[in-house]
């Protein structure tokens, strides 16, 4: 009776620890292909920032702002909350670039823009995403701080032409 009981706690046990494995094993995975998807994300992103005119300067719109799409600024608001509540001495700046690359990729596909108000944002786009990507390819806090900063240099840019 021992034997059997014994048999069926080990039995139940090597159960339990592959059932947990591949919990852990499924959890990776799916990790790893969130990972995939964001950086495919940002590669599209990147390609539809790019389609703007080469050398193509930022101006103003005949010395005033150009308008901006409603649908887009949600998210250059949330871009700006999070570099605004960026923490330079505590906060992860990896889990800052993740949010930030999310942010913008929401910023491209609510873009419905078009003509030279399109081309002026994209000429401010391009960079902005370059700097997140070296924000999420920072390998310390200082890198990323100034990274940081340059992002917020940015957004003032971005108010500077456009509303």
């Amino acid at each position: 009776m021992k034997k059997a009981i014994l048999s069926a706690l080990l039995g139940l046990a090597i159960v339990i620890s592959c059932e947990k494995k591949q919990e852990k094993i499924s959890t990776e995975e799916n990790l790893k292909t969130e990972q995939t998807a964001s950086e495919e994300n940002v590669t599209e992103a990147q390609e539809k920032s790019d389609e703007h005119k080469e050398g193509a300067k930022l101006e103003l719109n005949n010395g005033a702002k150009w308008a901006v799409n409603n649908e887009m600024k949600p998210f250059v608001n949330q871009t700006e909350t999070l570099l605004n509540s960026y923490n330079s001495e505590t906060a992860d700046y990896k889990m800052l670039a993740t949010k930030l690359n999310a942010t913008n990729e929401k910023l491209v596909k609510s873009c419905t823009m078009t003509g030279v108000p399109h081309d002026n944002l994209h000429v401010w786009l391009a960079p902005h995403m370059k700097e997140i990507e070296k924000l999420q390819k920072a390998e310390n806090r200082e890198d990323a701080n100034k990274i940081v900063g340059e992002l917020k240099e940015s957004m003032d840019k971005y108010h500077q032409f456009f509303n």
